[in-house]
């Protein structure tokens, strides 16, 4: 859902799930009591989160959650990277390894000695053997 679509909105009697979510995009307290216009149930959602922002040892607890779901996301970035990264590098070995058995079919076509096509491919024995059977 793209909360930014809920700037404006305001509890009118009918729209409370839009009420609760356009407090999520609130910047202060005051702007959410301003959203909930009245609402009980949702006045008392901004009481609790003010009670809760005021309590030092949930604060602690939830900078240290905050924390933990960075590092979460961090090394979860730096694994898709990683994967990325390998994936690119894996691909452009097996081209290259593609080229290189074209290569060899092409000078096994217009009989070029085993020996040299090995030379120049880079290919091993065992390869280029798999090639001929």
């Amino acid at each position: 859902m793209y909360l930014a679509s809920l700037k404006n909105v305001r509890y009118n009697g009918s729209n409370e799930k839009e009420t609760y979510l356009a407090m999520f995009r609130a910047e202060s307290f005051e702007e959410m009591r301003d959203i909930a216009n009245g609402n009980e149930e949702a006045l008392k959602v901004v009481e609790e989160l003010e009670r809760l922002s005021e309590n030092d040892e949930f604060r602690v607890l939830y900078d240290a959650e905050k924390m933990r779901r960075k590092e979460i996301n961090s090394a979860r970035l730096d694994g898709y990277d990683d994967g990325f990264e390998n994936g690119i590098t894996k691909g452009k070995e097996e081209v290259a390894k593609a080229k290189e058995i074209e290569i060899a079919n092409n000078l096994l076509n217009i009989g070029t000695p085993k020996e040299d096509i090995i030379k120049v491919t880079g290919l091993s024995v065992e390869a280029l053997e798999n090639l001929t059977d």
